[in-house]
């Protein structure tokens, strides 16, 4: 039986979590934080709740998710049930009735709750004038932040064309939980999350900061990733490679074939912020990896085929197998590595301007920066560069290499959804599961146009806000 071990959170961000039950403790537009120090703690907070594998990196076919009390295939045979509809693509299963606990979606809100508070409150506390800019910058960046990922997981993917057309969600720029949450369409959505990441805001942020903090490199690599799921990729790669400026500093795996050890901190300097999935910054552990997803590591993987825990594969196919009930998967055992599941690393910043690169015309700039990530990925003894003559087949190997990287992240999931709404790259996903003695049954496919790529507002969202559809 497995148990959580919880780790010791790294102390900048052991911090206050504002919610909007905080905020109706005090008289209705009041706050007890009355200094730039105050408001410091509220910043030094970033937790979103939940793991991408409950829900988004199962659709993406990255995994299972963490279970081990019921078998995948068995999970995958239960009408009516979430799990049933991302295990088996079933889009006949009711998800909008089902969504009754929605914890990311919550907490992201709160976040952005949090956030809003610091705006509101910054230029009225005491303290330094020049700090208090500094810290309103910080919140905006961060305003727009979680909107991005909230649009980018509950609402379709953004194009140019369709945006006006498509619902969005509510961008919430106050802290008072009474008013009213209005849905806006994905266009207005996107220009609001642009407007806080504006160049004169990101000017106002610090050039250093810690890792759950916004510096200027931090603000300027968010912005990268909300063009680039714009498909805005020439100025998302403007962005990447300003971020990048400030911090390229890539995570070496390279001494893990002598030492059989991976150790990923939360303040790991690779992490431009780290946006823990849980308030006690515990190692994402469990994921159970699909068995489409083993066979995409490269020969030579550092972690998947020299890192061990206990003596044992750190991704490790008895448990894996054990504990999801499918021939093949891998899980993830390890107390030491810290995936920074929500937030942005230097790696996802290179690989989103390495594909920027690749479309607009420079192949061989793409690719010489995924190999600048996969050198530090795969054994010396084994590892070739890659070479393309073709936007398709540097995009193919970019593709598989980024996968890997991103596991455990919402990276994924959001590249495949972007991709779905491209002619050159969408392309059905099929998974395999022991249902079945008839092969036939075993297969389970998954549509570039399924409504299973937007996951629904959970049910609250909906009841009480006549305002809100469903965006699928």
């Amino acid at each position: 039986m497995k148990h959580n071990i919880v780790l010791p959170a790294i102390a900048s961000a052991a911090m206050l979590i504002l919610s909007s039950c905080d905020i109706e403790l005090v008289p209705k537009g009041k706050t007890t934080l009355g200094t730039t120090a105050e408001l410091e703690y509220v910043l030094n907070t970033a937790t979103i709740s939940d793991k991408p594998f409950h829900d988004i990196s199962i659709i993406v076919n990255e995994a299972y998710g963490d279970d081990y009390q019921t078998p995948v295939p068995r999970k995958a045979m239960q009408e009516n049930t979430l799990m049933r509809a991302y295990l088996a693509y079933d889009e006949s299963v009711d998800r909008a009735s089902l969504s009754t606990d929605d914890r990311r979606y919550e907490t992201i809100y709160n976040m952005i709750n949090a956030m809003n508070v610091v705006i509101s409150k910054a230029h009225e506390s005491e303290g330094d004038e020049a700090r208090k800019s500094q810290l309103v910058a910080e919140a905006r960046t961060m305003r727009a932040y979680y909107h991005f990922l909230i649009a980018a997981i509950y609402a379709r993917q953004y194009d140019d064309a369709t945006a006006s057309q498509n619902g969005g969600i509510a961008y919430v720029t106050d802290y008072n939980p009474g008013n009213r949450k209005i849905q806006l369409p994905l266009d207005q959505v996107y220009r609001l999350i642009l407007d806080d990441l504006s160049d004169e805001n990101l000017a106002l942020l610090p050039e250093r900061n810690n890792v759950v903090r916004c510096s200027r490199y931090t603000g300027y690599a968010i912005r990268s990733r909300v063009l680039f799921q714009m498909k805005h990729y020439a100025d998302a790669l403007t962005y990447a490679l300003k971020a990048l400026e400030g911090n390229n500093t890539i995570e070496d795996r390279s001494s893990i074939k002598q030492t059989t050890q991976w150790r990923l901190r939360p303040d790991a300097p690779n992490n431009l912020i780290y946006i823990s999935p849980m308030s006690t910054h515990v190692a994402v552990n469990y994921e159970q990896l699909s068995v489409e997803t083993v066979a995409l590591f490269e020969p030579g993987d550092l972690t998947k085929d020299f890192a061990k825990q206990y003596g044992m594969p750190l991704y490790n196919p008895m448990y894996g197998s054990g504990d999801s009930g499918v021939p093949g998967c891998v899980e993830l055992i390890s107390y030491d590595v810290f995936t920074n599941t929500w937030g942005l690393t230097v790696e996802r910043t290179m690989y989103n301007a390495a594909e920027c690169y690749i479309r607009t015309g420079e192949i061989k700039k793409g690719l010489d920066m995924v190999n600048d990530i996969r050198e530090k990925r795969i054994d010396p003894d084994v590892y070739q560069p890659f070479t393309a003559n073709t936007e398709k087949q540097a995009m193919e190997q970019l593709q598989r290499a980024k996968f890997i990287e991103c596991l455990a992240t919402y990276d994924n999931f959001l590249d495949r959804k972007r991709w779905n709404s491209e002619d050159e790259y969408k392309a059905p996903i099929t998974r395999w599961l022991p249902v079945s003695e008839n092969p036939d049954e075993c297969k389970f496919t998954i549509s570039p146009e399924s409504p299973l790529w937007v996951i629904p507002f959970p049910v609250s969202v909906i009841a009480h806000n006549d305002s809100f559809r469903q965006n699928y």
